[in-house]
């Protein structure tokens, strides 16, 4: 059913943007408005429609290895935004306004930092490019009704339902008039490994993912991954981008540091597949692993948290140790022991090692916000309020904040700044509704010269234009 769902929200983006496209040119231009407008109501509905892997750690990763290479690439026409659906398929795909997704599947099946941000550094070359704006703009003599199906396949990222809709709706071909060409790859391909180079990582990483996609398509019994799919020619791309390197100067790239992408690798893992098969796989694993190797270190990390979904504590710390021992160094792992000693409900031990995490890491959103969670259940009420907001700057789209301070305020009697978080809450979830009665309800009781309750004010004015638009 949730397929369906998706397509009704991909159905309705792209009615909107066609309506307003048609409004401002009849042979239906996409300008930079229409597009952050139209990815500013998708950005509304994402976590209503995906299931995403929305934990404060793995959002502050792969948006900070995002803004590194937006960095280098210079200035933008949109506010970047990168999600982790929980998906199998090997995939990744940039929708409007630069909203950039990856798949568990194809996190899954990279092997270093490098291969992510050349996966993610080609994504936003095709935004920055605005390859989708443009593949728009030559479909004018198709009728609505055949550029909907297409965008709607092309916007779930490939797999089943995708290539039905396509095929069941263009006719003659039509759908590759909105695929990327191979132009378009080529261009998305030099950016990042222009970029690549800038931030001085090595590009062959790209070169290594491509590769290893490929040779799934060829030996997986016919298998095709659907990140070929969506991004044709994995072995003209590799030929270039090898031409690229050996005709590239010299460079001695910088060495990267492994553990963040591993943990970050291990979690995804751990939050997209089932922890009792995780376990079972694991526990043969490491029998036949080096003892004391990174490899085994990580798979005992990836134990730890599969016990930890099982609410199986004792386990959990005990794997822990064993990745601790490995790598002595890494306060975020002593977050990691912390979170378990409070979901074991043993608050002083969680709290020692939370508050000795946050001093070595300071402003590390996981940390901070279990911190939070950690002065909340002692009674620290205003301590745990400061915190949430505070991580609110570094993370303004993650909806289990708002829901936690909303809950929070009410504990503090601060009824009106409650009834803001919900809103805030019900927006971000997609439940335009709820949004829209909780925001008015917040500007009722907020002083009228309060900063949220302008906000609220002008929320409500915006869920107004979405709701007219529908």
């Amino acid at each position: 059913m949730k397929y369906f769902t998706r397509l009704t929200l991909y159905l309705f983006l792209v009615t909107t943007l066609l309506q307003s496209a048609y409004r401002v040119n009849p042979v239906f231009g996409f300008s930079v408005g229409e597009e952050k407008d139209v990815g500013e109501q998708l950005l509304t509905m994402v976590r209503k429609e995906f299931t995403l892997i929305d934990e404060p750690d793995i959002i502050q990763y792969i948006n900070k290895l995002g803004r590194e290479t937006l960095e280098v690439a210079g200035s933008q026409y949109f506010d970047y935004h990168f999600f982790v659906i929980n998906n199998k398929e090997l995939n990744a795909f940039a929708a409007p306004s630069g909203l950039i997704f990856f798949h568990s599947g194809l996190i899954d099946s990279l092997d270093s930092e490098g291969e992510l941000v050349g996966v993610m550094a080609h994504e936003i070359g095709h935004v920055v490019s605005r390859h989708l704006a443009d593949r728009m703009k030559k479909t004018a003599r198709i009728s609505a009704a055949t550029m909907l199906g297409i965008l709607a396949g092309i916007a779930l990222g490939g797999g089943a339902l995708s290539e039905a809709l396509i095929a069941g709706s263009a006719a003659a071909g039509q759908s590759a008039t909105l695929s990327f060409s191979r132009l378009d790859e080529e261009e998305a391909d030099r950016l990042a490994f222009k970029w690549m180079q800038q931030e001085n990582r090595d590009p062959a990483a790209m070169v290594h993912m491509l590769h290893e996609i490929h040779t799934m398509n060829r030996y997986r019994m016919g298998y095709v991954p659907p990140y070929l799919l969506t991004h044709p020619g994995p072995d003209v791309r590799m030929s270039y981008i090898q031409d690229l390197i050996l005709f590239s100067p010299k460079m001695q790239y910088k060495e990267v540091d492994e553990f963040p992408f591993q943990r970050f690798k291990s979690r995804v893992i751990s939050l997209s597949k089932d922890p009792m098969q995780l376990i079972s796989y694991y526990k043969d694993a490491v029998i036949g692993m080096k003892l004391d190797s990174s490899e085994s270190a990580m798979a005992h990390y990836v134990l730890s948290q599969a016990y930890v979904i099982a609410a199986d504590y004792e386990k959990a710390e005990k794997s822990l140790l064993t990745t601790m021992a490995f790598f002595p160094d890494k306060p975020i792992l002593k977050a990691d022991l912390g979170v378990i000693y409070l979901k074991a409900g043993k608050y002083d031990a969680a709290l020692k090692l939370l508050q000795e995490a946050e001093r070595a890491t300071h402003y590390d959103g996981f940390t901070d916000f279990y911190l939070a969670m950690l002065y909340e259940k002692i009674g620290r009420l205003q301590e745990a309020s400061d915190l949430y907001e505070e991580l609110l700057g570094m993370m303004p789209d993650y909806t289990k904040l708002y829901y936690q301070l909303a809950n929070l305020k009410a504990k503090l009697k601060k009824e009106g700044e409650g009834l803001y978080y919900y809103g805030f809450y019900y927006f971000y979830e997609g439940d335009l509704t709820n949004a829209k009665n909780y925001f008015s309800r917040s500007v009722a009781l907020l002083a009228n010269d309060s900063r949220m309750k302008a906000e609220a004010e002008n929320m409500l004015r915006k869920i107004d234009r979405f709701e007219k638009e529908k």
